[in-house]
C-alpha cells in the first residue's frame, strides 16, 4: 500500500531560490518528493496534514563545508541541516562511506552524506603545524598521469567530492579539475591564489583565508604570512589584519566571472567579536548543558577556547589586530555578494559545534552586509549547486527531494530564527531531532582535535605499590580534555598547558614489577590514542 502523502499547510514559505516568500502555503509531499507548493490550495483527501500556521518553512540546509565526526549526527538533525558535505577530514574516506551508507539505509542517525576523502594536492610545507592537513596525511600528485588517476580512483571507490589543497601547482589544478569534471565531480579548494584557482575552473573555494592571502600582490609577503601561520608562529585572528583590501576587487572579479563559489567560514574564528555573540553563547550553553546531548568534552573545550583566546588570553594590541581582521573580513563578504558572487555556507567544525556554527555563520553574513534571504540561500541552493547536487535538494519546488524544516520566527527580520527548528522532514518522512544520547556504531579512530603522538614521560623509573606517584608527561598539542593512561587503566590528570599533563598513580595499579605502557587519549573518545611510551616499575628494597 503507498504511504498517505503528507501536507504541511498554512506556513510562510522561504523556498531557497531567492524568490518572494509564500503566505499561506500548502506543501504536498508523496513518497520522497514534492508533488505541489501552492499559496492556500487543497490537501489530498487521503493526506496527513501538519499544520505550520505562523511558523516558516526552509530547505533542508546543505552544509557546504562539513568534517563530519562520529558524534556530528543529531546535531545536524538537531539544527534542520539535512545534507552535510565533508571535505578534508582526518580519515580517508572509508569510514565516512560507511557513515555515508550506513545513514542512508536508516542505520545511523545523522544526515545525507556526500564525501571527498582525504585532499589531493601537493606536499606540505615544513612548517605545517601539528593536527593540520599533515597529520591528515594529503594524497600528494607530482604529475599530469598521476593527478589524473588520483581523481579516477577517487571516482572508482566511491567518493562524491574532491577536495585540492593550496599546495597543488596550479598547472595540476587545472589538470585535476578537468579530469574531476570529465568524471562528473565538483572540485572545491584551499589556495593561496584566489584568481588562478578560479582561472584553472574549480567550482568552490574555501575560507576567508584563502581570498585573503589573494589579496597580497607581494607572493613573498603571502606565502611567508601563510607559511607562518601554518606554523602556528601567528594565529589566524593576527594573520587576517594583514589582508589588503585595497586589492579585494581584482580577487573578486575573477571569481565572479568564473562563477565560483566561495564559503567564508568566519565564524570558527571571529564568532567572539560578533556583535551577536552572547545569543551564538547561550545557545552554544544550551546544548553543552543538555545531558542528553552528550557531547565529548572536546566540544566544550574548543567552544569555550574561542572565546577565551580572544577575550581573555588576548593582549589589547592582539585584540585590535581580531578586530581588524573582523572587518576586513566583513568588507569582503559585502563586495563579494555586491559583485554577484555565489557565496556558500558551511560548519567547519573544529573551533566549535558542527551545524549551529552554520547558522552562526548566517548571522555573521548578515552583519556583514548579506539580505537575510540571501543568506538562506548560501546555506541552501548555493551549496547544492557548488556540489551539483540542485537537481534534487537545495530548493522546495515542485519534483525535488523533500527535505525541509519547520522554524519558530521570521528569518528575513531575525536571520538567528533559523536555527529555532520545531520540526525536520529528510526524504519525504518527518524525523526525530531530539538529542537522545546517541552512540554511533561505528565510532571515529582519529582524535577530534590535536592528540599528542609522540610522549616524553618523567620519572621513567618508580618502585612497585609506590604511594602518590606524580607522573609529567609532554607532547604537542594537549588540550584539557586530554586524559593518561597506564596499561589502559585512566589515571587522575592535570592539564598544565599545551605541552604538559601530570598524572597520579595510585599504589594498587603499580602493584608488580614491570614494564607499562603510558598513552593519551581524548575523554569521551574509544579508540584514538597517542603512540606508546613505558615506564618501569621496579622492585621494592
Amino acid at each position: 500500500m503507498a504511504a498517505r502523502p503528507l501536507v504541511l499547510k498554512g506556513g510562510t514559505l522561504i523556498d531557497g531560490t531567492g524568490r518572494a516568500p509564500v503566505l499561506n502555503s500548502t506543501i504536498v509531499i508523496r513518497d520522497n518528493r514534492i508533488e505541489a507548493v501552492e499559496q492556500g490550495g487543497y490537501a489530498p483527501a487521503e493526506a496527513e496534514i501538519l499544520d505550520v500556521t505562523g511558523k516558516t518553512v526552509l530547505p533542508g540546509f546543505v552544509d557546504g563545508h562539513g568534517h563530519l565526526e562520529d558524534f556530528h549526527g543529531e546535531l545536524y538533525l538537531h539544527f534542520g541541516i539535512t545534507t552535510c558535505v565533508t571535505i578534508e577530514i582526518f580519515q580517508d574516506g572509508p569510514w565516512d562511506i560507511a557513515q555515508r551508507e550506513g545513514t542512508a539505509m536508516g542505520k545511523i542517525r545523522g544526515p545525507r552524506i556526500l564525501t571527498s576523502g582525504r585532499a589531493v594536492g601537493g606536499s606540505r610545507t615544513e612548517t605545517d603545524s601539528p593536527g593540520g592537513r599533515s597529520v591528515r596525511g594529503n594524497i600528494v600528485v607530482t604529475t599530469p598521469a598521476k593527478t589524473r588517476a588520483a581523481m579516477q580512483r577517487k571516482k572508482d571507490d566511491g567518493y562524491d567530492v574532491i577536495k585540492l589543497n593550496e599546495f597543488l601547482p596550479f598547472d595540476l589544478v587545472k589538470v585535476a579539475v578537468d579530469e574531476a569534471h570529465r568524471l562528473g565531480m565538483p572540485v572545491t579548494c584551499h589556495s593561496w591564489d584566489a584568481m588562478r584557482s578560479s582561472e584553472a575552473g574549480v567550482d568552490g573555494i574555501e575560507h576567508i583565508w584563502s581570498v585573503g592571502y589573494s589579496s597580497i600582490p607581494d607572493l613573498k609577503r603571502r606565502h611567508e604570512l601563510a607559511e607562518q601561520r601554518l606554523a602556528g608562529n601567528i594565529e589566524q585572528e593576527i594573520a587576517g589584519s594583514y589582508y589588503e583590501p585595497e586589492n579585494y576587487n581584482r580577487v573578486i572579479d575573477a571569481m565572479v566571472k568564473h562563477g565560483v563559489a566561495w564559503t567564508p567560514t568566519i565564524a570558527k574564528w571571529l564568532r567572539p567579536l560578533s556583535p551577536s555573540a552572547a545569543r551564538f553563547r547561550q545557545r552554544e550553553s544550551e546544548i553543552l548543558n543538555d545531558p542528553n546531548a552528550d557531547l565529548p568534552p572536546t566540544v566544550r573545550a574548543v567552544t569555550d577556547n574561542s572565546y577565551d583566546k580572544l577575550l581573555r588570553r588576548y593582549t589589547p594590541a592582539q585584540l585590535d589586530r581580531a578586530k581588524m581582521f573582523y572587518e576586513k573580513a566583513n568588507e569582503f563578504i559585502r563586495r563579494f555578494v555586491d559583485a554577484g558572487g555565489i557565496l556558500k555556507e558551511g560548519s567547519d567544525p573544529p573551533r566549535g559545534m558542527a551545524a549551529l556554527l552554520m547558522h552562526q555563520a548566517l548571522v555573521m553574513d548578515v552583519e556583514a552586509g548579506v539580505s537575510p534571504m540571501m543568506a538562506i540561500q548560501a546555506a541552501t541552493l548555493n551549496s547544492a549547486k557548488t556540489f551539483k547536487l540542485d537537481k534534487d535538494y537545495g530548493s522546495i519546488e515542485r519534483g525535488k527531494v523533500a527535505d525541509l524544516f519547520v522554524v519558530e520566527g521570521d528569518p528575513l527580520k531575525d536571520i538567528w530564527m533559523t536555527q529555532n527548528v520545531k520540526t525536520l522532514i529528510l526524504d519525504g518522512k518527518v524525523v526525530d531531532r531530539e538529542f537522545r544520547r546517541y552512540k554511533n556504531p561505528i565510532p571515529s579512530f582519529y582524535s577530534y582535535q590535536t592528540l599528542p603522538l609522540d610522549l616524553d614521560v618523567t620519572p621513567l623509573l618508580i618502585t612497585e605499590r609506590a604511594n602518590d606517584t606524580i607522573i609529567t608527561v609532554k607532547g604537542k598539542g594537549i588540550w584539557p580534555h586530554h586524559r593518561v593512561y597506564l596499561n589502559g587503566h585512566p589515571l587522575a590528570t592535570t592539564f598544565v598547558s599545551s605541552k604538559e599533563l601530570t598524572a597520579s598513580i595510585s599504589p594498587e595499579l603499580i602493584a608488580t614489577p614491570g614494564t607499562y605502557v603510558v598513552t593519551v587519549r581524548s575523554d569521551g573518545e574509544p579508540l584514538a590514542e597517542s603512540h606508546r611510551a613505558h615506564i618501569v616499575v621496579g622492585f621494592r628494597g
